[in-house]
Parts: structure tokens; C-alpha cells; sequence
């Protein structure tokens, strides 16, 4: 059998717990609907979606139940997703992390919009935390198997497949803008709809529709056909939301912006990455002239075969690969990101006047009474994931879980970064 074809024992595991975990909440869910009350149901409302239902605006009702609920069955979705891609013959390079970027940032701009309410109330919830993290899941398996669909269809790696992606993504984007902009302009809620000025909303989603087509020739043509339509989709994606907020700070805030947030938030990480990418980036060339991409085995070896190894060669690339895999994108984002946060929240505890809705972020924050320790605290994290990915070695079967290891401290670092950030800049 292909080993790529496939599973690890755990990532069985873990598929079966997420498959039992899913079916106890169908169950409760479709209990309580026809008023047979148990006690999953109670625990499913009472724990995760009441105060995801009852929440107006910002983040859901945060517990230590569902706080260790969402952080389990992130883990779990994780490692079953890891297995699924590599049977499915989705690329695990770093391109895959690059190409899942622009949806990092999609999150955080869906998520502003409804801090502002400016959302129906019916699309409210669904930008609520955590639900807004399966919205864009959604969204990233939807256009990953359509690009899918292309790679291993007749065209696949042709002219006339470059062509069909572009196509796809173009319609992906412009059901994004029908979705989310008739949303807000249908919100007649505190008069909310007279704070968008709809020009400027309609002209940046034209904009962002057609951006499969001015991405053509640029750096996109380097994806494959799958990751080209997962990035230029979150591009246009990530563009038509952010036309609504630019719509908003226009004529909802008349343009009375906070900038200088976003200058540290984004400037300090920024700074930081870099003189890590420098530290790293020669170390990383010479790994990869050697063929070896850092902290990344050669397909065939399995990481026992590596451990018991014992060979000049061995010892050169793991000398190099200690301060190469430091200049990879699976580090620098997640700890640029985990950095922005500490920031981010800082400036808008002890500045700005917000509050801290996590149940374990605002017990860090309440040590010294000063949200800085939570700042501290990131900052620490993101040393812990220089000090794991230096340390770390996978086996070439599962780059796919490196990735997504990556993405997931994005997803509770870099995400809510840029989401505090630009309610700061905007004032909601």
C-alpha cells in the first residue's frame, strides 16, 4: 500500500472521536428541537450555543467547558485533516500555508463587521467566535475542492485550467459580496444602513470580484490549481468585507480613524520576524541545496530510521536545520502573530477601555492587574514555537500536519490579532 494512501493510528482516532463528537451534537440539537430535553442537549445549549445565539455583538460567551471543548475538537480537526489531505493528494508545502493566509485575515474582517452590528440578525451569528472559524472552513473546503476538481480533471496543469480557476474564484467572490453586502444593506437596525456609503462598498467589491483576473501573471500562477483558488478566492473574499468596513469608516465614523495601533501591532511583530528570517534564512538556503527542506524528512524515512541514524550528512543538515526552519512561514506568521495579540490586547485593555472575554485570557490579565502580562505571556508562546519547530523533525507523510499546526496558532494568535487591531482602528 502507498503509505501517502494511508493513515497514522492516531489520525484514525482522532477522525472516529471528531465523527462521535459531531453525531453528539446532531443528536442534542435535534433532541432539543422536538423538546425532548436530555442531558447532551442541555449540555450542548447550556455550554456552547446559547451564548453563541445570545450573543449581539463580539465574541460568544466564553466557560471552561467550551473554552476546552473548542480547543479539543480544534485539536482533533487538526490531526483528521492532516490524514484526509495527504490521501487526497493535497500538496503539504509551505505554498499551502501561503495560499491560507488571505483567509486569516477574512475572518477578522467578518468578525469587525459584526462588532459594528452591521450585519442582519440573521448573519450576526454566524461571525460570532467560534462559529466564524467554521464559516471559513467552509469556505476553504468549498474552493479547495472545486480547485481540486480542476487538478485532476482533463485540463489539469494546462492553460485552459489556469483559466477555469480564475473563472471559479471570480464566483466564489461575487456569492461572498451577494451574501455579506446584501446583509448589511438589508440591516435596518438603528438605522445602521445610513452608515455605509454604498459607492465605496460597490466599487471595492468590483474590485475584489475581479481580483482572480488582475492576480493573473503574479505570484498566484505559482500555486497549483487547488491553492489557486483557495488564495484568490480569500483575496477577493478578504477584499469584499473589507469594503464594507472601508464603507463604514467613510460615513459611519466619517473617516475619525485611530491609526498609531496599527502601526505598533503591525510594526513591532513585523521587526521581530525579520531579524528571526535573518537569523535563519541562510542556514534554510543551504538545507534546501542540499535537498533537504528544513525539519522536514525525505520521503521513505521514517523518524525511528532517523533518530537511529548516524551519519556525517545527518549531522550537517541538523546543524543547519536548528536555525533554518526559523526562516519557514510555519514560524514566522504564527509567532508574528501570537506577538500582534499579546500587542493588541495590551493597548486595548489598558488603553482603549476593553474588555477580556476568555476565560483564561482574562484570569492571565488579572494577575497584576494589567493586561500586559498577557503581552508577556505571547511573547513566550511565540519562543515556545521558535524552540518546537527548531526541535521539531516530520516524517515527509505529514507535512500536512506541520501546516496545520502552523494554521492553527494563526487561527488563535494572528486572526485575533488583526481583529482587536481594527476595532481599534474604527472604534467598535
Amino acid at each position: 500500500m502507498n503509505p501517502f494512501e494511508s493513515l497514522y493510528e492516531y489520525e484514525k482516532w482522532a477522525i472516529r472521536i471528531l465523527i462521535i463528537t459531531l453525531l453528539l451534537f446532531g443528536f442534542g440539537i435535534t433532541t432539543h428541537s422536538t423538546g425532548f430535553e436530555n442531558p447532551i442537549s442541555d449540555l450542548v445549549f447550556t455550554y456552547f450555543l446559547d451564548s453563541i445565539l445570545n450573543e449581539s455583538t463580539g465574541d460568544s460567551g466564553y466557560n471552561y467547558v467550551n473554552t476546552a471543548g473548542y480547543g479539543l475538537g480544534l485539536a482533533l480537526f487538526v490531526v483528521s485533516l492532516a490524514g484526509l489531505l495527504r490521501i487526497a493528494g493535497i500538496d503539504g508545502s509551505d505554498a499551502m500555508l501561503v495560499a491560507l493566509i488571505p483567509w486569516v485575515l477574512w475572518a477578522p474582517f467578518g468578525e469587525v463587521i459584526e462588532d459594528a452590528g452591521l450585519f442582519g440578525s440573521t448573519m450576526a451569528p454566524w461571525f460570532v467566535s467560534p462559529g466564524i472559524h467554521f464559516q471559513t472552513a467552509a469556505w476553504v473546503v468549498l474552493s479547495g475542492f472545486l480547485g481540486h476538481r480542476v487538478s485532476v480533471g482533463r485540463y489539469g496543469g494546462t492553460v485552459d485550467a489556469g483559466r477555469s480557476t480564475r473563472h471559479i474564484s471570480a464566483m466564489l467572490i461575487a456569492a461572498q459580496a451577494l451574501i455579506y453586502c446584501t446583509s448589511t444593506l438589508e440591516n435596518s437596525s438603528n438605522g445602521l444602513t445610513n452608515t455605509l456609503d454604498r459607492e465605496v462598498m460597490a466599487i471595492i467589491s468590483i474590485f475584489g470580484i475581479s481580483s482572480p483576473y488582475w492576480l493573473a501573471g503574479s505570484h498566484a500562477d505559482k500555486f497549483d490549481d487547488t491553492q489557486r483558488v483557495v488564495y484568490t478566492s480569500g483575496v477577493g473574499g478578504s477584499i469584499v468585507l473589507f469594503s464594507i468596513l472601508a464603507a463604514y469608516a467613510v460615513e459611519g465614523v466619517n473617516g475619525n480613524l485611530t491609526i498609531w495601533p496599527i502601526i505598533i501591532v503591525f510594526g513591532v511583530p513585523y521587526l521581530i520576524c525579520m531579524g528571526i528570517f535573518s537569523y535563519g534564512k541562510e542556514d534554510a538556503r543551504r538545507s534546501l541545496e542540499l535537498g533537504f527542506v528544513p525539519g522536514v524528512l525525505p520521503p521513505g524515512m521514517t523518524e525511528s530510521d532517523y533518530l537511529t541514524l548516524d551519519t556525517p550528512q545527518k549531522k550537517e543538515v541538523e546543524s543547519l536545520w536548528k536555525r533554518g526552519v526559523l526562516a519557514s512561514p510555519a514560524v514566522l506568521l504564527p509567532v508574528g502573530g501570537q506577538i500582534g495579540d499579546g500587542i493588541a490586547t495590551w493597548i486595548g485593555i489598558d488603553y482603549f477601555g476593553y474588555t477580556e472575554k476568555h476565560v483564561i485570557s482574562a484570569m492571565v490579565t488579572g494577575v497584576l492587574d494589567t493586561s500586559f502580562t498577557f503581552t508577556i505571556l505571547k511573547i513566550g508562546i511565540a519562543g515556545v514555537i521558535c524552540w518546537f519547530y527548531s526541535q521539531a523533525v516530520f516524517e515527509h507523510r505529514q507535512q500536512h500536519l506541520r501546516i496545520l499546526i502552523a494554521l492553527c496558532l494563526m487561527v488563535v494568535g494572528l486572526a485575533p490579532a488583526l481583529r482587536n487591531v481594527f476595532r481599534l482602528t474604527l472604534g467598535v
